[in-house]
């Protein structure tokens, strides 16, 4: 029988860095369960993407593995159907010449539909969509690598989470194609200035870099969690009004190509349920 795993981000930590350090196949067969957390199942499949020998002996419970897995390889859309409440959206469709803009913004208002149904007010709903929309022009402006992207929304009772991902340069590699950046040395360094409002490779004055602020303003007054996850660090922000002035934890963790952002926010019977 497999070992039984809930598939939180400790877990997804775990198996990254097992692989990475060549002992995940000395620990036998591996059953990942869902956890209600989409970012770490978007982390765990593209670490297996990265590494699929390593993650041989892995298998996932959560059917919405396979989806983005699918979606991760090929061109495949899912969630863009009425009353849906989870979607992943290829960044393929929207990579010239072959741009599908009108997929994607329907795509978009399904996200935004499904956020206002389990419970989260509109006006926040629509904030979060918004700044899902410059999360991913990020992904064409500095991940180099804008086929690898995809975006995914989970709308549950509990929470409603987005995540846009991609196996581009990083955030180390991109920042230090900017001027004023030279002394960044390190992923984690790169992500703490990277998610403050109007840095980028471009500089502050370029008028990019805003994605990140405009999230953290969608989130004031709400209860949510950020995690952002490039090279060889996550950092993650979370609780009520989260901010870069509240509880800040980076640390260092296996390689992940790239830049993952997830944002959960909680609806109304999830914060019942945490109080």
């Amino acid at each position: 029988m497999p070992r039984e795993v809930i598939g939180d981000y400790g877990v997804a930590d775990e198996l990254a860095w097992a692989a990475q350090t060549a002992t995940l196949a000395g620990m036998g067969r591996i059953r990942v369960l869902r956890s209600g957390i989409v970012g770490a199942l978007v982390e765990m499949v593209l670490a297996r993407r990265g590494n699929p020998s390593a993650f041989a002996n892995v298998e996932f419970a959560a059917p919405f593995a396979g989806v983005i897995d699918q979606a991760v390889g090929g061109r495949h859309v899912t969630g863009e159907g009425y009353q849906a409440r989870t979607g992943v959206f290829p960044l393929s469709r929207i990579t010239p010449p072959n741009a599908d803009t009108d997929l994607w913004a329907l795509w978009r208002s399904r996200a935004e539909q499904a956020a206002v149904a389990v419970g989260l007010p509109s006006g926040l709903a629509a904030s979060i969509v918004g700044a899902m929309g410059e999360l991913q022009d990020n992904v064409f402006l500095h991940s180099q690598r804008p086929e690898t992207g995809l975006v995914v929304y989970a709308a549950t009772a509990d929470a409603f989470e987005i995540v846009v991902a991609d196996s581009g340069i990083g955030v180390l590699a991109s920042l230090k194609q900017g001027a004023g950046y030279a002394n960044v040395t390190d992923g984690g360094g790169a992500l703490k200035i990277a998610v403050q409002d109007g840095e980028s490779r471009f500089g502050r004055a370029s008028g990019h870099g805003f994605g990140m602020g405009q999230m953290f303003r969608a989130l004031a007054d709400h209860d949510g969690e950020l995690r952002f996850r490039s090279d060889d660090h996550a950092l993650t922000v979370r609780g009520h009004s989260p901010s870069l002035q509240g509880g800040v934890e980076l640390a260092q963790k296996a390689r992940l190509p790239g830049l993952t952002i997830s944002v959960r926010c909680l609806t109304p019977k999830g914060l019942l349920q945490s109080a």
